[in-house]
């Protein structure tokens, strides 16, 4: 049987958006224009407290640097230039959040020498320390002011921090950071919020990339071989009809992939030529993409945890693997999106016409399939002569 294949041309025109995109953000260093209200400084395992009271501030129109917020702006930077760039210059203030990881870490110790730095300059207070425990702040005198977490409600520090910034000097900056492919909820729903040209491509690609991300620990499972017994024991001559189909199995995802970019609607998601989109279509459509990932990697599951004799162990593995190349290429595709839309308010600011077209795969890789064949031979022949 010759292996399945589609081509799914994913066309996405993108002629319609001409006009510039121009939302860079401010790095001129001036100390009286500022791109943050503050910068949240401190260690990976207080993020949780920090989250929240990122959260809270945001809800109070705060401008915050939070890092869950930048992760578009952060990947592939140089961090530590654009950490010490951060709370050196960019923002009103630091906050500190002071804990026995905070004083330990070597990240959180340069995001420190960069604010203090500042501070050394400053003729009011901008390194605004939060106490989470006892420790003490190498650098720090005694006799600057903490705020304790302990005592004081996440309510509070927020309030707190807006009444510093109400009697603070200097104004935000009025440029925004360019949006690009949300990797958060928070993201999505800030790229919702402004809408810029082209957010329903990044959308798209966020919501596929999230959603593979999720499914990170089944992908391990499924690249070592790895899954739960189901329970389920098969005689032989069972196994080997089961088995038989797995080919014509595989096809039916490609089968589902082509009903998924179908012309009409892609266009009902994305938007004909000058309408915009459907952020409820384009979810669906983000939905069921990564749903023919994931029942590939279940359909692989499934036959490694049926359990079969000692001498059909080798083609039920085979025929687990012949899903690997699929969900490759659904992988690789998903990062194509990502690192294509990705760049889209780059193009946009050229203000020339875009066009792009994107294509995705599905095969069964040939020698996998010609190797399960000739094991499903030897097995039918072996069964044959016993009879």
């Amino acid at each position: 049987m010759a292996p399945p294949a589609t081509a799914l041309r994913c066309s996405m025109s993108l002629a319609r958006l001409r006009t510039p995109y121009t939302l860079a953000m401010n790095t001129s260093g001036d100390p009286h224009i500022y791109d943050f209200d503050v910068a949240l400084s401190y260690a990976g395992e207080d993020r949780s407290y920090v989250q929240s009271l990122a959260n809270l501030l945001r809800e109070r129109g705060i401008r915050v640097f939070y890092d869950e917020y930048m992760q578009a702006e952060l990947w592939g930077s140089d961090l530590y230039v654009v950490l010490d760039e951060v709370y050196r210059n960019r923002a009103r203030y630091t906050v500190a959040f002071v804990s026995r990881h905070y004083v330990s870490k070597p990240w959180t110790h340069h995001e420190r020498q960069s604010a203090q730095a500042r501070a050394l300059v400053e003729r009011d207070p901008y390194f605004l320390p939060v106490r989470l425990d006892d420790s003490e702040l190498p650098g720090l005198r005694p006799t600057v002011g903490y705020i304790d977490a302990r005592s004081t409600s996440e309510d509070q520090l927020a309030a707190l921090i807006e009444q510093k910034l109400a009697t603070s000097p200097g104004v935000l900056s009025t440029s925004t950071p360019k949006l690009r492919v949300p990797r958060t909820p928070d993201q999505e729903r800030e790229l919702l919020a402004q809408r810029p040209y082209g957010w329903e491509y990044m959308l798209y690609a966020g919501m596929i990339w999230q959603r593979i991300q999720r499914l990170e620990t089944k992908w391990h499972d499924h690249e070592m071989g790895y899954a739960r017994r189901s329970g389920k024991h098969l005689t032989d001559i069972d196994a080997t009809e089961a088995i038989s189909n797995i080919l014509s199995d595989i096809e039916s995802h490609t089968d589902t992939m082509n009903s998924i970019f179908n012309e009409r609607f892609m266009e009902l998601a994305f938007g004909a030529p000058g309408e915009p989109g459907d952020p409820t279509r384009i979810e669906h459509l983000a939905i069921r993409f990564v749903g023919i990932y994931e029942d590939l990697m279940d359909q692989a599951a499934q036959i490694r945890g049926l359990g079969v004799s000692d001498e059909l162990k080798r083609l039920f593995e085979l025929a687990a693997q012949l899903t690997n190349q699929p969900l490759s290429e659904i992988r690789e595709f998903a990062n194509l999106l990502l690192v294509e839309f990705d760049a889209l308010p780059e193009l946009l600011e050229t203000g020339e016409p875009i066009e792009k077209e994107l294509m995705i795969n599905l095969t069964v890789d040939r020698q996998a399939v010609s190797t399960y064949s000739e094991e499903l031979r030897k097995v039918r022949r072996r069964m044959l002569r016993r009879r």
